[in-house]
């Protein structure tokens, strides 16, 4: 049993998380790539047949309203185009490592991981070099994943919003969210432009494209009552995105916020 009252090493506290699919890790390169081949992509997904499996479960869920059934990963990526499969694959890899049964906080961590890659997608649509918004946004709260899997009683009960949060984690456990997430990040090998972005989130008024789109994802989130993870700018002035969302918009998003969730069995 962890000593609760010992502050462990940051590697143990990221060690508690799954390792993350390096097949969904090499499709965020191929993403990048105009010049990719649905079958290269679909053999990329025969190296990790579980993945697969998931794939082919969201894709044939009410999230896509298809009218045939898809059969193949390479079907898939034929119907639904390397942009969806890839948020998919990498929504399914990020699920798929959830304890369960889901608690309370868990399911409020995963809705605000969720409504904010959704929303960084939107913020970020025509100012991104490459198509990140959703892997950033959906990965951004990631450390506190890891000391909710190290205190799952202790931690929720933890006031992550607070002035002083991030020192009262540090010195709880020995690290804190935003430290832990950037220990996760370079474990996990992810590109080093999502490294940066996420890492500068918590910076008012993010100059960075990609950095901007995750705390604005974040932020609306939030404000829509997906969560609050405490990753964003200490002030709300400071907070607010530069760039305004459409409320109609944020309206859709909260609708196709549950329904993903239903088709990945989180509620």
């Amino acid at each position: 049993m962890t000593d609760l009252k010992t502050p462990p090493p940051a590697h143990v506290l990221i060690r508690k998380l799954p390792v993350f699919s390096p097949v969904a890790v090499k499709l965020m390169t191929l993403v990048a790539d105009e010049d990719v081949s649905f079958k290269e992509v679909a053999k990329l997904f025969s190296l990790d047949p579980v993945l697969a499996g998931q794939i082919l479960k969201l894709a044939n869920s009410g999230l896509y309203g298809r009218q045939v059934a898809v059969q193949s990963v390479l079907q898939a990526v034929a119907m639904l185009g390397l942009k969806n499969i890839s948020r998919i694959a990498i929504t399914a890899a990020l699920t798929s490592g959830l304890p369960r049964p889901i608690s309370p906080w868990l399911r409020d961590w995963w809705r605000h991981s969720i409504a904010t890659a959704l929303i960084a997608d939107h913020a970020g649509a025509g100012t991104l070099d490459l198509d990140y918004g959703y892997t950033a946004g959906l990965l951004h709260a990631i450390g506190g994943l890891a000391l909710f899997r190290h205190a799952p009683e202790e931690y929720p009960k933890m006031d992550c919003t607070c002035a002083n949060a991030l020192q009262s984690e540090r010195e709880r456990f020995g690290a804190n969210r935003a430290e832990l997430t950037a220990l996760i990040l370079a474990e996990w090998r992810l590109p080093l432009s999502l490294q940066h972005a996420i890492s500068k989130q918590n910076l008012p008024n993010a100059a960075e494209p990609l950095a901007a789109a995750v705390q604005a994802g974040c932020y609306y989130a939030e404000s829509l009552g997906f969560g609050q993870c405490g990753c964003g700018p200490d002030t709300a002035q400071e907070a607010t995105p530069a760039r305004p969302l459409d409320p109609a918009l944020l309206n859709g998003l909260a609708i196709e916020i549950n329904r993903i969730e239903i088709d990945c069995a989180i509620a």
